[in-house]
């Protein structure tokens, strides 16, 4: 007879799962309970954290299933590198809103974007139209580090438009996306 083995994670393990929830409760509690005016926390590092927030949900997810001899191996690993993985595909997703290669309804809006380029800091002065758009860029910047295939897949797919755009019109110079029924340029 064979006795199941409890699952056991080691003090070490455990330790290193706790930091980054920790890391983005502080980063968040700093921002939404400091005093006004004390603590300046631009929108680009709320979406980073969001993203990194779903990255870290998913993670523990994902590692509920691994076999307990490899969980010591591939946890601390993965606890740290998936909420920057996370967090850049929420950046990444807030950048298809802002150019609106990604729009409708169900996502943000931004005033500012006609604006001259003034060094890349011009482009972080394009910010939500309204803080219901702040919050839906948030949301999709958590879903986006969640769902760690949506932006990939999301590339890929642009990439194949593009591909097959300059296959079909190789004299065009500029690739145009079809999204929606309307052609972006």
């Amino acid at each position: 007879m064979i006795k199941n083995k409890p699952f056991t994670v080691s003090k070490n393990v455990f330790f290193h799962a706790c930091m980054p929830p920790l890391i983005i409760f502080v980063v968040l509690a700093i921002s939404l309970w400091a005093p006004s005016g004390e603590v300046e926390f631009p929108l680009t590092m709320a979406i980073f954290i969001a993203g990194a927030g779903g990255g870290v949900i998913s993670t523990y997810f994902r590692l509920k299933n691994v076999a307990p001899t490899k969980v010591e191996a591939n946890a601390i690993l993965q606890i740290y590198i998936t909420p920057i993985i996370a967090g850049l595909l929420g950046w990444i997703c807030y950048a298809f809103f802002i150019t609106e290669m990604i729009r409708g309804p169900l996502f943000p809006e931004f005033v500012n974007k006609e604006e001259a380029y003034d060094g890349l800091k011009s482009v972080f002065q394009i910010h939500p139209q309204h803080t219901l758009d702040a919050a839906k860029a948030l949301l999709w910047a958590f879903i986006a580090g969640f769902s760690e295939k949506l932006i990939p897949n999301i590339l890929d797919k642009l990439a194949q438009q593009a591909e097959a755009q300059v296959n079909t019109n190789p004299t065009n110079q500029t690739a145009q996306f079809k999204h929606d029924d309307q052609e972006q340029k």
